[in-house]
């Protein structure tokens, strides 16, 4: 086989592995969490303590991670696509954990109150 056709056959088969790959990255779905095993388990003081005293450590050991965060909601917001983001913390302090809920769960979100107690599962994204 002349070195023409394996530059045209290896790049045939880049062409290829990019269009799957591109094709499963356009096609893929969040990962339903709502029966998915938490890999950490904590208050939202916890959460927000581990990220204050060392953000380097929590990012590494929550992000991409199943958290289920048990706290207050200070507030539920709603933002203009009708997505809703609950915020819990402590009444007082400057930090708070921000959850961005899932389009599947806009209905549960839009019936938490200010000031219930929750426990939400989710991904970790960040701080």
């Amino acid at each position: 086989m002349s070195g023409k056709k394996i530059a045209w056959l290896t790049l045939l088969l880049a062409a290829v592995a990019a269009g799957i790959y591109g094709y499963k990255e356009f096609t893929r779905t969040n990962k339903q969490l709502i029966n998915a095993k938490p890999d950490y388990t904590m208050t939202a003081s916890a959460l927000i303590n581990d990220f204050e005293n060392d953000d380097n450590m929590a990012t590494t050991r929550y992000n991409g991670k199943v958290l289920e965060v048990s706290g207050s909601v200070l507030t539920v917001e709603k933002d203009d696509s009708g997505y809703y983001t609950v915020i819990l913390g402590e009444q007082g302090t400057m930090s708070a954990v921000r959850c961005s809920i899932d389009s599947t769960q806009q209905a549960n979100a839009a019936r938490i109150k200010a000031g219930s107690s929750v426990l939400i599962r989710g991904a970790c994204t960040g701080f």
